[in-house]
């Protein structure tokens, strides 16, 4: 039975691992996540099946400074893509997070990654801004969403 948790810091090699199958060329490195997970605002939730992780959602939580939440990263297992999973963690952590207040939320992704467009969209996101040049490996120009529950 599949279970969302939240992992902290203990869990650096799983996450760090589990973000390299899911993003062959362009994924967090080890120090990267070691920074983000030592930091009290990083927040991992994760979709797991005994042990085995099947999604992820990083978010990092700018609440008292910039009062928004920031999607850092998310990912799903290749053989586990297409089952809804990063839909669920996205509507989890606002769940979550409008438990502490917290309405602004904002993202980005690849031009061409059409999936997580669709999500942001379907979850009311807009696209305010796109920047072009923004990902490396490959280059390319990344859609800036942001959604505000009222």
């Amino acid at each position: 039975m599949d279970e969302i948790l939240t992992i902290g810091l203990k869990e650096i090699d799983s996450i760090y691992e589990f973000n390299k199958i899911c993003f062959e060329n362009d994924y967090f490195n080890r120090d990267t996540w070691l920074e983000l997970l030592d930091d009290y605002r990083t927040i991992v939730y994760i979709i797991s099946e005994n042990e085995f992780i099947k999604s992820f959602l990083a978010i990092y939580n700018w609440k008292d400074e910039d009062d928004y939440i920031k999607i850092m990263t998310i990912g799903t297992h290749p053989d586990y893509r297409g089952n809804g999973y990063a839909q669920k963690l996205m509507e989890y952590m606002i769940g979550q997070m409008t438990k502490e207040e917290m309405y602004v939320y904002k993202g980005e992704t690849r031009e061409s990654n059409l999936k997580m467009q669709k999500i942001f969209e379907k979850l009311g996101y807009e696209i305010i801004r796109k920047v072009e040049g923004y990902y490396d490996n490959p280059v390319e120009t990344a859609y800036k969403y942001s959604l505000e529950i009222e």
